[in-house]
């Protein structure tokens, strides 16, 4: 009988090596085993859109060499990883307005359809599948109920209480709402009742500051606004007209309108019950800018074409006595196109008016207490608009200068200390509206952008015309702000606040 080969124990050495490496694999395998788990534990980053928005856009908009936070900066700036990126807007401004797909950019450069849309190029995403009709209603539709976030919020919702700037689109009928902190336009509101346009000429927000209302050039209403919630609580027929300037009462009910014509009129209105009261109509030419001082006893208006302006007592509002004041000292009331008054505005203190007159490019400062003329100083061409600052010693001056000449387009700033001009500041082609923002201490200039030889628009414009755009400047250092430069609809063309 064979005997058994023994079964020998593997050297002592080799064990201790193989219990390590058993030890060693279950520790890895451990391992691995929590960092699977960790990783699924992790919170997935909220990037605010919703579910089938974010879908689309993280995988389809901000990837890697296009709209993420790294590569933004050669795609216009603008960022689409989270939704409060995207309302940070680009360098051209606010590229999505809740409930305006229409006037939002994102849509334009997303659409290949004309049947749904603007679609301009380059297309979106660039060098690769445009998005399909289905992926581009989907963000469309999005826009139109507001693009909301994940948890329902709609950008500036919350903004009923904060200041705002209103601007009219002269060349589109609708009316920019503007946030003066991030410079971003947040509505484009609808205005007048024509399908033709109406030219909504001048905005006013009243100081109480709860309504805005708009005046059109080429219409026969006044609109009021709720300045809240931009809905549209009534208006006043007031019949055709060169309408040009609304003045409203310091205690907001009252207000007066006028019509530049040569056989003009200045109507005034009962704003709480919206109807006219009574037309003052005493011989008025081209009765152009208005102003009202802070008793509500003296209504200013500037008579376009002449050397005068008309100073009308209120004491008796159905029956106003109206004056006629020379603004050419030694010289007698005339029809002559020698200063033709623009614009005109109270010192904050009353003690003085300053008129600009568009004919001789100049500003012209009026004593109130006797109407003598006090001071003559030259501007740019074509001085429109004025407004004080209430922080700073200035007075700033809109010029719109003259196309195909070398008058260009400036804002001047007057020195209320010094009695003097400060050099010129270009903000923009066809300079006309500005606001002062105190709490941003910034100047915002709208820049009509209609003549020849203004810069070419960003992108083609909802209705005819070119779009114009919104510079700024800052009051501390009165320098042009670096990079800002909002794209708005056509003809922006006053503002307020």
């Amino acid at each position: 009988m064979k005997a058994k080969t023994p079964t020998l124990a593997p050297p002592e050495n080799t064990l201790f090596s193989m219990k390590f490496t058993q030890f060693l694999m279950t520790f890895l395998i451990g391992l691995l085993l929590i960092a699977c788990n960790h990783n699924t534990d992790m919170p997935v980053p909220d990037t605010g859109y919703p579910t089938d928005i974010e879908t689309l856009v993280i995988t389809r908009c901000a990837t890697s060499g296009c709209h993420d936070n790294i590569s933004n900066g050669a795609a216009a700036g603008l960022n689409l990883e989270t939704w409060n990126d995207l309302f940070s807007g680009s360098r051209g401004g606010a590229v999505v307005i809740p409930y305006r797909p229409d006037f939002s950019t994102f849509c334009y450069y997303t659409n290949t359809d004309t049947l749904l849309g603007l679609a301009l190029e380059p297309t979106m995403p660039y060098n690769d599948m445009p998005l399909s009709v289905s992926e581009y209603l989907l963000i469309k539709n999005w826009i139109q109920s507001g693009a909301p976030n994940n948890k329902g919020f709609v950008k500036f919702s919350d903004y009923q209480n904060k200041s705002k700037l209103y601007i009219s689109n002269r060349g589109c009928d609708v009316v920019t709402v503007l946030d003066p902190e991030s410079g971003l336009a947040m509505r484009y509101i609808d205005v007048g009742n024509s399908p033709s346009i109406e030219g909504p000429c001048m905005i006013k927000v009243s100081p109480d500051k709860l309504y805005w209302y708009v005046l059109f050039s080429q219409g026969n209403i006044l609109q009021k606004f709720r300045t809240s919630d931009n809905a549209k609580v009534g208006e006043i027929t007031i019949g055709s007209g060169f309408w040009s300037a609304i003045e409203i009462s310091t205690d907001s009910k009252k207000a007066f309108i006028s019509d530049a014509d040569i056989n003009g009129r200045i109507i005034y209105a009962d704003l709480e019950n919206m109807q006219v009261i009574t037309t003052y109509q005493s011989g008025l030419r081209y009765p152009y800018g208005l102003c009202i001082n802070n008793t509500n006893n003296i209504l200013y208006a500037t008579s376009k074409e002449g050397n005068y302006i008309y100073k009308i007592d209120l004491t008796n509002l159905l029956s106003p006595i109206i004056q006629e004041i020379s603004l050419e000292m030694g010289n007698p009331v005339s029809t002559v196109q020698t200063l033709n008054p623009y614009n005109i505005c109270l010192s904050p203190d009353g003690t003085r008016y300053f008129v600009t007159c568009n004919k001789s490019a100049e500003l012209r400062i009026v004593q109130t207490s006797n109407d003598s003329l006090l001071d003559i100083h030259a501007t740019g061409s074509n001085p429109a608009e004025i407004i004080f600052s209430h922080d700073y010693p200035y007075l700033f001056v809109s010029c719109m200068g003259v196309p195909g000449t070398i008058k260009f387009s400036v804002v001047n700033v007057f020195n209320l200390n010094s009695n003097t001009f400060l050099p010129e500041i270009y903000a923009g082609h066809d300079s006309k509206g500005i606001m002062i923002d105190d709490v941003s201490n910034k100047l915002y200039v709208a820049n009509r952008n209609v003549s020849s030889g203004g810069p070419a628009a960003h992108h083609e414009p909802v209705c005819e015309g070119k779009n114009g755009y919104i510079t700024a400047i800052d009051l501390n250092t009165l320098q042009l702000i670096p990079g800002y430069k909002a794209e708005l609809s056509v003809d922006p063309y006053h503002i307020s606040k």
